[in-house]
């Protein structure tokens, strides 16, 4: 298999038990989605549940039909970085990521759609400020 490997899925969701305050907020059904740009085969997936945050290894079917309101794709070189992250400053390496390009921050929801389902604080943690009314 080409590319670098997906995050394992126990310290995907270990990931989210330690940034549990931009998890809580989001709606259940809430969905972030992670792949390796090289081989999008597998998409990483965090979904937020009334009980904390799941984690799944999904079939990546496209952008448009992934199911996901934020995809997060990475390239070789920043995965291994994401990996190792895990444990520690996960969202500092994401934003740093998505400032160099070496990740890329698909939002496939409207902004509107993404406050109503409490992305504020997430959003913010991957570098990301909305500012004004939404219309």
């Amino acid at each position: 298999m080409n590319g670098a490997a997906l995050p394992d899925q126990l310290a995907w969701r270990a990931a989210a038990a330690n940034r549990v305050e931009l998890f809580q907020a989001l709606d259940p059904g809430s969905r972030i989605g992670l792949i390796a740009r090289s081989a999008p085969a597998q998409m990483l997936v965090w979904e937020a549940g009334a009980s904390g945050t799941d984690v799944q290894l999904a079939p990546f079917p496209g952008y448009g039909n992934s199911g996901v309101d934020i995809l997060l794709t990475a390239n070789d070189e920043a995965m291994p970085e994401i990996v190792e992250a895990t444990e520690g400053p996960l969202f500092e390496v994401l934003r740093a990521g998505i400032r160099s390009g070496a990740v890329v921050c698909y939002i496939l929801r409207r902004r509107c759609d993404l406050e109503a389902r409490g992305y504020d604080e997430l959003l913010e943690a991957l570098g990301f400020a909305f500012m004004g009314a939404c219309r």
